[in-house]
């Protein structure tokens, strides 16, 4: 072969190929895959259980883990599912979703353990949960309303001792009702 035609073949065999590529459709630039950012988790519906309080008339106290209250009764601790889902690590999620399940209880909701629930005659709710260092300020709304002198401790006890459970241990809690802060508080319960 002369280096003539060797040099117009490997030329045309350059053009054919040039030309091939000019019709191909450009592929985007996919970077590999452990450079892509993982998809944020969709978040599980979860739900944990909380610790919220009802009464055991006439019991004095002497149930295990009760609370004395008011005419002879007990602020008695019941572990129930808690509605929304929350970190227990944190105290302000952990004390606001305590109230809500406690909140979201029925009259009747207790009945098959022997225990009452005054607080659903009231309509009282939890807004929300401030964190001053250990110190928390719960601030509800709403309207008490008491079926007689003995339910005035027993609604009491079933709020401020499920908010103590919910908290760590050395941490202090105060109550501001209707915006009138602890002292509106303590009046909703006093004027009874």
């Amino acid at each position: 072969m002369s280096h003539k035609f060797t040099t117009l073949l490997v030329t045309g065999l350059m053009a054919i190929s040039l030309t091939g590529c000019g019709n191909q459709t450009p592929v985007p630039y996919t970077p590999p895959a452990q450079n892509q950012p993982a998809p944020a988790p969709t978040p599980a519906a979860t739900t944990t259980q909380t610790t919220v309080y009802a009464i055991k008339l006439n019991d004095n106290g002497a149930s295990a883990n009760s609370v004395q209250v008011g005419c002879g009764d007990s602020a008695i601790p019941v572990v129930i599912t808690a509605l929304a889902p929350y970190d227990p690590t944190n105290q302000v999620a952990s004390i606001n979703a305590a109230l809500m399940a406690l909140e979201n209880t029925t009259a009747t909701q207790f009945n098959g353990q022997g225990l009452e629930n005054p607080i659903t005659k009231s309509v009282v709710t939890v807004q929300s949960v401030d964190q001053v260092g250990t110190n928390y300020v719960v601030h509800m709304n709403g309207q008490f309303s008491f079926s007689g002198t003995c339910d005035v401790p027993r609604q009491r006890a079933q709020y401020e001792e499920t908010i103590k459970k919910a908290m760590l241990t050395g941490n202090t809690f105060a109550m501001d009702y209707n915006g009138g802060g602890q002292t509106a508080w303590d009046d909703a319960f006093s004027s009874k």
